[in-house]
């Protein structure tokens, strides 16, 4: 029996905020590509992970690379129930082994250097073997020992060979490929020897490419593509003739053999048939990837849209799925009150429509052309700015179609040529109106940049007015990319140029605009020519991500009206090498992207090492996220977001959305229901302890009831962590402890309590 009870969380309705230190997965599961039955279970993996769900009391789990799995992409999945075992494969190759509760992981295929794909397409069981069908040939898993135990290459001269599928009749191993149909006798003695591998010479085109093959009550049947009516048909293969099986006029996608059972897909149906070929069961579906035919005879699909669908007598029930962002596509990130905002669009899917999605009350909602009509024709959006007096409000841009504004639920309007001063390119029409930037500034006024363009940065007021800022810098045009635009704390816009600086700009009392253009030179007189994000900190400082690490502009209140050389500070990391060197920070690093959390601490989101998270100062590495020692989907951090209420640390990867735990929240200028948690502390609690909604950086003391100092700490903004140890670093004792809280001059006190049991 599989199990993963020690190893995954039951989704609830209402999820319970995530503890420190721990994370979570924000992945999409509607798109399901392939299902497995594993007891009273039906296991779905998805263009995101993977998910089961009880059949005996509906329950749905997660799982992804936050809780066990190994890799992202999953390819294909399967049940052996010789072995009881389920086979997770994913696109790189990489292999999940699941029994007896726990995961082996193989990587041998995804770390072996083979030129082509490593993808697994399917799977087929003869008792304690798995053989894979790869994107370079056939590969053998030996489930009892857990490991590779052959590697079949038999295209031409022993080349690599593209494996859709394979089957056994008994004596013979069967593989469809992008280059025809071979075979070869399971009982040779050598099947890694290409010469045992035979071509199938009766087949309608020898060298054409065949999907899905089963051998099927004494029949072989294949997915063969039609060149005559441009449909892909079944087929049935003798030694000597083929013929067209196909029992409709349908386009035929999947063949799959389940117990005694012949599973048919095509391109809206999920058919069964049984040994004699009659069909007892079909339903319709707009979008089926897989379907399975379970031991008690009820119908699942796998749906590209609607998640996992069971069928009862023939109609489709609704889909079931856990909830989540439609599509893994990941823009821009906005975290306000509580409300976290995506942007879906990027430099790889400009065009498609993915919407944006909001992630609220623990809850996430699709803004897609199927829940908004009226983005039917918009496409994804990238930039986003929310109202700072409005949550549930926001702008958000598109690098071609404008702006959209959308308040609650509704279109408000989509802002182009047609209906406010936005302007496409010279030359150009509509779709080409190139949105990179929208922040909005201390006045409530929303600031955007655009790109290509003479004067590239407008301005829609609070009072619904527009305007085009007309700016001195002769640089702006055609060749100009024009990326991030940014509003300070303290008046001052500030503009990135890819490729050439940043303009740095103001509005003054009497309606003129003074400006400051400056190239990036950091204290060492080197140049950094690409800049691509930029923030302030808690502190007024200005932080901007190169292609070679950040740069920092301290006190830039005065930075327009400078007349000598504006010169950033990188920080210079020592290289504890026993010689006075040091490098700048994350010097080989294209930074996208940096947000400070509550203590003034910097995370950083680079495009090939992940995420960073730095002190205050930037000198001292905290926390390193990448794909090998983390959870993280993919090195490529696009953005990320922080809830300050409660610490998280959202992420927005090239391969989706995953959040993390932090230790800092935003403190106050008082005290805000303060409580302690867990309270009281259990003897099998074995997490921090947490005392949140303090005073920013207060100092915090944990005594006994007779004043016995254990513990003190300074409070990462608005939240202090403690480990439930004394300074000895033993754990303390039952009883209860008392926490003293106050700012640095003593003028903001707070004492609370907790009760520990040990």
């Amino acid at each position: 029996m599989l199990i993963f009870s020690l190893l995954f969380t039951v989704i609830s309705k209402n999820t319970a905020q995530i503890p420190n230190n721990t994370w979570r997965d924000h992945l999409p599961y509607s798109n399901v590509k392939r299902i497995a039955e594993v007891d009273h279970k039906i296991y779905c993996a998805t263009s995101g992970g993977m998910f089961s769900y009880n059949k005996e009391d509906n329950s749905l789990q997660k799982y992804s690379k936050v809780n066990g799995l190994a890799d992202v992409n999953i390819s294909t999945i399967d049940y052996s129930e010789s072995e009881q075992t389920l086979i997770v494969c994913y696109e790189n190759g990489n292999i999940d082994l699941i029994a007896n509760d726990s995961i082996t992981n193989l990587p041998d295929i995804k770390r072996k250097f083979i030129v082509g794909e490593k993808i697994i397409n399917d799977i087929l069981f003869l008792d304690e073997y798995a053989f894979l069908a790869c994107g370079f040939g056939i590969v053998v898993v030996d489930l009892n020992r857990k490991e590779i135990k052959d590697s079949y290459l038999f295209g031409p001269l022993g080349n690599q060979i593209y494996v859709n599928d394979i089957a056994y009749d008994g004596e013979y191993l069967i593989a469809s490929t992008k280059q025809g149909i071979y075979k070869a006798l399971l009982n040779s003695p050598n099947l890694v020897d290409y010469n045992y591998w035979v071509k199938i010479l009766s087949l309608p085109e020898i060298d054409a490419e065949y999907g899905s093959i089963v051998f099927f009550a004494g029949r072989l049947l294949t997915i063969y593509q039609n060149p005559a009516t441009s449909r892909s048909d079944v087929i049935e293969i003798d030694d000597e003739n083929w013929s067209v099986w196909s029992p409709e006029q349908e386009n035929f996608r999947i063949l799959d053999m389940q117990r005694n059972y012949l599973v048919v897909l095509t391109d809206n149906s999920s058919q069964i048939f049984d040994n004699s070929f009659n069909v007892i069961q079909k339903t319709w579906t707009s979008t089926p990837q897989f379907a399975l035919f379970d031991r008690d005879q009820v119908l699942w699909i796998a749906d590209k849209v609607n998640g996992l669908i069971k069928s009862v007598d023939g109609q489709p029930e609704n889909g079931i799925f856990p909830k989540g962002p439609k599509y893994p596509d990941v823009g821009e990130l906005v975290f306000q009150d509580g409300n976290m905002w995506v942007g879906s669009g990027n430099e790889g899917n400009v065009y498609q429509n993915r919407g944006a999605y909001l992630f609220k009350d623990e809850q996430w909602i699709n803004f897609t052309r199927e829940t908004v009509p009226e983005l039917a024709n918009y496409a994804s959006i990238s930039d986003i700015a929310i109202d700072p007096n409005n949550p549930d409000h926001i702008f958000g841009g598109h690098t071609g179609l404008g702006i959209v504004e959308i308040e609650g639920n509704n279109v408000v309007a989509i802002y182009d040529e047609t209906n406010s001063i936005l302007e496409p390119i010279e030359g150009f029409g509509h779709r080409f109106i190139f949105i990179t930037g929208l922040c909005f500034d201390r006045n409530n006024d929303l600031w955007i940049s655009s790109n290509y363009m003479e004067n590239p940065v407008y301005v829609y007021r609070s009072d619904g007015s527009w305007e085009n800022i007309i700016l001195s810098y002769d640089g702006f045009g055609f060749n100009t990319r024009v990326n991030e635009i940014f509003a300070t704390s303290f008046g001052q816009i500030w503009l990135l140029l890819e490729r050439n600086g940043i303009l740095v700009f103001r509005e003054n009392q009497d309606g003129s605009v003074s400006e400051k253009f400056f190239t990036v030179i950091n204290q060492q007189g080197d140049l950094l020519d690409r800049v691509y994000s930029v923030t302030e900190d808690n502190d007024g400082n200005i932080w901007v991500g190169t292609l070679a690490g950040p740069v920092v502009y301290y006190t830039p209140f005065d930075i327009i009206d400078e007349e000598d050389d504006i010169i950033g500070t990188q920080i210079l990391i020592p290289r504890n090498d026993e010689t006075i060197l040091a490098d700048p920070l994350l010097k080989s690093e294209r930074i996208n992207c940096i947000f400070v959390d509550g203590a003034n601490r910097k995370w950083f989101g680079t495009e090939k090492s992940g995420a960073f998270l730095m002190s205050e100062d930037g000198e001292q590495e905290i926390h390193k996220f990448n794909y090998e020692n983390s959870p993280l989907f993919s090195d490529n951090v696009r953005s990320i977001a922080i809830n300050d209420d409660n610490g998280e640390i959202f992420f927005g990867t090239d391969q989706g959305i995953l959040s993390f735990r932090g230790q800092a929240t935003k403190g106050g200028e008082e005290y805000q229901d303060v409580y302690v948690y867990p309270n009281p502390v259990r003897e099998n609690y074995k997490g921090d302890i947490t005392v949140t909604g303090l005073v920013s950086d207060v100092n915090v003391k944990i005594t006994d009831v007779s004043g016995n100092l254990v513990f003190e700490t300074q409070a990462l903004g608005g939240q202090a962590i403690w480990d439930g140890k004394n300074f000895r670093g033993e754990r303390v004792s039952t009883g209860v402890y008392l926490v003293f809280c106050s700012n640095e001059d003593g003028t903001k006190t707070y004492v609370t309590k907790l009760l520990f049991i040990h």
